[in-house]
């Protein structure tokens, strides 16, 4: 079997070894909890002569999901919190079975690579490995300044439904208010060919990240009218000047939700505790989350639309789906002051995913990788590492960039 088949094939024991995936992928108005892609709205105009715009936010079934593109930038899918990690075949086109997999994976696991401090980028060789410094006497646990998010009401588009707040564009992120209607509402933020859709959440002021970085933004709410048609309420476009590219992913937002109170920040202060290094830090948070948190099989299975993690929940509870694992580590590590993304994608050969990339200023965006002693490789996809026994096969996969295809940042 070539290397290509052999990639494939790990792919979808890996997938399945974490519990044959993670429910069913859909667009906008059925189950899931990974930003998932949605078919082209509908656009028509409203009756009784009105110009506004109704779109239908249809479902795509999994069988209708396209392959994984080599790119981001080759792709115009648009996103919904959905979880679709669903049943691989290899690529002799042999359906293998779950319980075939399992068998295959209980072989006896090689050691496990020990977690060192060294990083590297996908354009760079490896630097030597630098050791992780375990303190040997008590030190003082410190919670760190949190970034928190505001709604000054300084530039707004507003009516006696909605206010929709983008006076801190310059930070990488805008605000949603929205009146309790009853009614389902989306966000749709518009950049360029990018689009990324949301649920806002009537009721409460939500938070959303201006992804694509600087430029010229349209923002769109949309208010249910029946099913899965929604009419457009409000149109605002404008200009992002964001100043430093990491500002968007050092906030909480919607899908990485934290405050100087939450006890992922307290876990965090803990485990970086006596640490200066970035590299070390991100080490003991990777490291203590791979350890100790285990993947929800339940929860994959029935996983319902507009599913958003919680860290502090999945923090308590110790489980969660790879949405899940993204987003516990995206908050400890932001509320370290390290960047971080909520990575949503395609890992190969067609698993709806989700992961993490950080940035360092030595590095500047990790899309690998911490390093390990004798294996350097990603380890910033903590639901596949901390779900397969053999940490050298898990290492073999997570180091291939090509078995990943970042669609959306949040």
């Amino acid at each position: 079997m070539d290397k290509r088949n052999t990639s494939r094939l790990l792919a979808a024991a890996l997938a399945l070894a974490l519990l044959s995936g993670c429910g069913g992928n859909t667009g906008l108005s059925s189950q899931g909890s990974v930003p998932a892609a949605t078919q082209s709205a509908e656009v028509s105009a409203a009756s009784g002569g009105e110009t506004a715009e109704e779109l239908a936010f249809a479902t795509i079934d999994t069988e209708d999901q396209p392959a994984a593109a080599d790119s981001a930038e080759e792709t115009d899918r648009t996103s919904q919190p959905t979880e679709q990690c669903g049943e691989t075949e290899d690529v002799l086109g042999a359906e293998l079975t779950e319980e075939q997999l399992y068998t295959a994976e209980q072989t006896e696991a090689a050691p496990e690579p020990e977690v060192t401090s060294a990083a590297t980028t996908a354009q760079t060789t490896s630097a030597a490995p630098v050791e992780v410094i375990q303190p040997t006497e008590p030190v003082k646990v410190v919670i760190p300044d949190i970034k928190v998010p505001l709604s000054p009401g300084v530039e707004t588009t507003s009516d006696e439904k909605a206010v929709l707040d983008y006076s801190n564009a310059a930070e990488g992120y805008i605000s949603v208010s929205w009146k309790d209607s009853g009614k389902l509402v989306k966000l749709r933020l518009i950049f360029g060919d990018k689009v990324y859709d949301h649920d806002v959440t009537p009721g409460k002021t939500e938070y959303f990240p201006l992804s694509c970085g600087s430029g010229t933004y349209k923002a769109q709410l949309y208010e249910q009218t029946e099913g899965n048609k929604f009419i457009k309420a409000m149109e605002q476009e404008f200009t992002a000047p964001i100043s430093r590219e990491t500002s968007p992913f050092l906030y909480p937002n919607k899908y990485v939700d934290f405050s100087a109170q939450s006890a992922v920040v307290k876990k965090a202060a803990e485990l970086c505790a006596g640490r200066t290094d970035t590299i070390e830090k991100l080490a003991a948070v990777f490291q203590w989350i791979t350890d100790n948190v285990t993947y929800d099989k339940q929860l994959a299975a029935t996983v319902q639309d507009g599913y958003v993690p919680d860290p502090d929940s999945v923090l308590a509870k110790k489980s969660g789906i790879c949405f899940d694992y993204a987003s516990l580590l995206a908050a400890m590590t932001r509320s370290q002051g390290i960047p971080a993304r909520l990575v949503v994608g395609y890992a190969s050969p067609d698993i709806y995913h989700a992961w993490n990339e950080v940035y360092t200023e030595e590095t500047g965006w990790i899309t690998p990788e911490l390093l390990l002693s004798k294996y350097g490789y990603n380890l910033l996809d903590s639901t596949f590492y901390a779900g397969y026994s053999d940490k050298n096969k898990a290492a073999e996969y997570i180091s291939n960039g090509g078995n990943y295809s970042a669609l959306y940042y949040y």
